[in-house]
């Protein structure tokens, strides 16, 4: 009779609704690559990638993380390629549709915000967006991305430094 306690017996794989993955998180992947590409096609194009390669890879996710982290990290696998790809420098990033922006709150200003976090360099820009537009942590984006949580602050604190003298005119 197998133990069924024994720690080296593997647990069940866990089954997966693509229908219902793709349900939960394509808002929040299209807008990770909307921001990231600035640009509706290509956004919509990384997108629809990210959960073919989720669909092709779901037998293979082992399940250390969630499934959230992991077309996460597909997502910025892709963003990465994508940049390599394109002349990320010339990519404007005024079209990126945002929430109606209060009364006191000046479009000049939100612009200008758009356009300095679009000249920042993709790393830094990628932890810059992930924490502050999508709310993540460090840790969760270290995880997300592959890197030591050390070197995502770093990144971060080096966005926010280049954003602070970028935007000097507007503090």
């Amino acid at each position: 009779m197998i133990d069924q306690t024994d720690k080296n017996i593997p647990p069940e794989p866990q089954t997966y609704d693509l229908k219902e993955v793709i349900t939960s998180n394509s808002q929040a992947i299209y807008r990770l690559c909307y921001r990231l590409t600035g640009n509706v096609e290509d956004a919509k194009d990384l997108t629809q990638e990210v959960f073919i390669r989720a669909y092709k890879g779901l037998d293979n996710f082992r399940g250390q993380s969630e499934i959230k982290t992991w077309l996460y990290r597909i997502a910025i696998n892709l963003g990465s390629s994508w940049r390599k790809k394109e002349v990320f420098s010339s990519i404007s990033l005024d079209e990126i549709p945002e929430p109606a922006a209060p009364d006191w709150q000046d479009s000049d200003k939100v612009r200008a915000v758009k356009k300095a976090v679009g000249q920042l360099p993709y790393k830094q820009k990628m932890v810059f967006v992930m924490r502050q537009y999508e709310g993540f942590k460090h840790e969760e984006i270290a995880k997300i991305t592959g890197r030591t949580e050390g070197s995502v602050k770093a990144n971060y604190h080096q966005a926010v430094e280049k954003l602070k003298i970028s935007l000097k005119d507007l503090i």
